[in-house]
Order: C-alpha cells, then structure tokens, then sequence
C-alpha cells in the first residue's frame, strides 16, 4: 500500500516560476550551499526563461505569502529535482509531480524531500525500479587532499566520443542495471557530444583505452558537482577514481567555492576513494528511477559501481 502524502498547509501556494523569480530563486538556493547546486546551475544557465517541450514551466516554487520557500524543477527526459530546507513546504509540490507522473523518469534530490514527494507521484500510478540511498559528499579547497592529482587528465573532444559514450553505457549499466546506449542510443549519444562541446567531460586516455572519465554535472557560482565517473575494470585498484575526481575538482575550484557528487551507499570502495581525495559526507539523498510504461522491460535490479580504490 502506497504511503500517505504529507498534508498541505494552507497557507502555502504553488506557482510557476518565471524570469521575475530570478532573485527570490538564486537566493534561495545559494543560501543551501552546493547542496542544491544542480538546480542553481540550471538556473545560471537560464532555465527560468525556458519551457520544457510540452509547453510547461521547467521550475515551480511555493511561497508563504511573497517569500519563496521551496523550488521543484522539471527538466526535459522526466527528470524531476526538488530544493527546500522544511519538509513539508516541499510536500506542498506534490499536486504538480503527480500530474506529472506519466511522464516522470527519475526523481531525485535530499532524501527527506524526496521521500515527501513519493506518495503523491505513487498514487498517481508511478512504480519505482531503481530506489537507492545516496551518501552526499563535498570538499573545498580545505578538505581537498592536495596529493589528489592526475596529470594526464584532460578535457575529452569529439575524438573520443565512442569510447565517452560505450563507458558512460557501462557505468550507468553497473549502477542501474540499465543501459541508456541500448534504451536510447541517439538521444544519449547527442547527449554525451553535447558534453564534450560544453567542457565538461574529462578522461585518462591510453591508446584505445579509456583509464578513466569523470563529467561536470553542473557548474556555476554556487559550486560544481561531478557525475558519470568510471575507471576501466583492468585499471582499478590503483587510486585512479581517488586521483582523477581529485584533480577534476582542483581545476573546477579554480573557479568555484566547492565540489560535491554523490555515490550509492551500498559502494563502499567508491565513498573511500572519494573520501581519500577529500570528500566528506554531509548528507543523504534518494535516487528514484521510474519504470517506463511504453516499454516492456520489468524492474532491473540495480547493483553497485565498482571504482578504483
């Protein structure tokens, strides 16, 4: 039996947000640190002055009178992130996701906000084939291990899209029990090239072979938040995973206050690595993949990515 959705106070509202909410939005969401930096980094990039495909505003807000306490964006793909410091003002969202439900992929942000958004997208109709418990990790350049360095990282070019795209498969495949390059394989491709247009895919290259790959899921002035990293199976063991995100976040810092990512508490050599480079844990998150009705597959079990230690 599905839970029971958080009440809704009545004396929250739910809108959507547009360009006039530039203020009210950075700052609720810089206020909260790298915690919410994907969001912020959507923001930076423009996405109050977007609309997603189906003609919908790609972020909701709800406000206590004129103050705006909580933010859900939408993105294009069914990807849905929520932002808010008190659980039940980001419950106030859940009215918006479940009219979302059909289309919704993927739900993912602090586990308290998640887990107070989840009743509403279930008694919808939505089924969860992916529900991982995700440990928060973050490091400036106090906690950064100055050791943490790798020399022959660089950013990738179109040269290496293939091997960017077949690793980018694997992990996600490792992680999710789900292979995006198979599911989708124009959508990822042209997803994986936009990436290395934008500067924001690194990789160790020996020859035919990709060492090891980290990407830069979001970036702006809050901070940056590295996603996607794999190792190639005959090089972990080695420190690469602990090298590779340790330099990515020392060029990143360059240019922002902090770095965060986030790995499946069940991966216990991943959160080593991590915390070897300096990462330290902060708090949780929730990752929710969806199962999609258009397609016949069941729920995949999910299992976890192996990095180098």
């Amino acid at each position: 039996m599905a839970a029971q959705p958080i009440p809704i106070p009545d004396d929250l509202a739910t809108r959507p947000l547009g360009p006039k909410d530039g203020p009210a939005t950075w700052r609720l969401l810089s206020d909260s640190g790298v915690k919410d930096v994907f969001i912020a980094s959507q923001v930076w990039r423009g996405a109050l002055e977007q609309r997603g495909a189906d003609g919908m505003p790609e972020l909701f807000g709800v406000f206590a009178a004129e103050e705006l306490r909580a933010v859900l964006f939408l993105g294009l793909g069914g990807l849905a992130v929520p932002a808010g410091a008190e659980r039940h003002e980001v419950a106030t969202l859940g009215p918006v996701l479940a009219r979302r439900a059909a289309s919704l992929r993927a739900l993912i942000g602090g586990l308290e906000n998640v887990d107070a958004l989840w009743p509403f997208v279930e008694n919808a109709g939505a089924r969860a084939r992916i529900n991982v418990r995700d440990l928060f990790l973050e490091a400036d350049e106090r906690s950064l291990d100055p050791e943490a360095r790798e020399p022959e990282l660089r950013l990738a070019t179109l040269d290496d899209l293939d091997l960017v795209t077949r690793a980018s498969s694997r992990a996600h495949l490792e992680e999710m029990g789900d292979d995006p390059l198979v599911r989708n394989p124009e959508v990822f491709l042209g997803r994986m090239a936009r990436m290395i247009l934008e500067e924001r895919v690194f990789v160790v290259r020996q020859g035919d072979t990709l060492v090891f790959k980290a990407e830069l899921s979001a970036l702006c002035p809050v901070g940056g938040q590295i996603a996607g990293v794999y190792t190639d199976p005959e090089h972990r063991g080695r420190g690469m995973a602990r090298r590779g995100t340790g330099e990515v976040a020392w060029r990143t810092l360059a240019g922002a206050p902090a770095m965060c990512l986030f790995v499946r508490e069940d991966n216990p050599a991943a959160l080593r690595a991590y915390e070897r480079a300096g990462f330290r844990h902060t708090c949780d998150y929730r990752t929710l993949l969806l199962e999609d009705p258009t397609t016949p597959e069941g729920p995949r079990e999910a299992r976890a990515l192996p990095v180098s230690k």
